[in-house]
């Protein structure tokens, strides 16, 4: 739960999407998408979820605005920060 509420957290620092994006924001969106997924349904109500997917997708789109740099530099604070979570 804590991860999740983490996740969501960071999200509204980062951000990231689709095929054209720099390795690390794949494997952060991808560590981002397990947490959500595997957050046990009967914690949260289903409108609770469908907020932090929006969240999930909105964070994406605004990291495909950003230029490679600022892409790679988001991503890589974000898995650190998950990387400190997960001790």
């Amino acid at each position: 739960m804590k991860k999740l509420i983490f996740a969501v957290i960071m999200l509204s620092f980062c951000s990231i999407a689709t095929a054209d994006l720099p390795e690390s924001c794949k494997v952060y969106f991808d560590k981002l998408e397990n947490i959500y997924k595997n957050v046990p349904k009967d914690t949260l109500s289903q409108e609770v979820l469908d907020v932090i997917m929006q969240n999930l997708e909105n964070a994406k789109q605004e990291i495909i605005t950003l230029p490679e740099d600022k892409q790679k530099v988001a991503c890589a604070q974000g898995l650190e920060l998950l990387k400190e979570i997960d001790k």
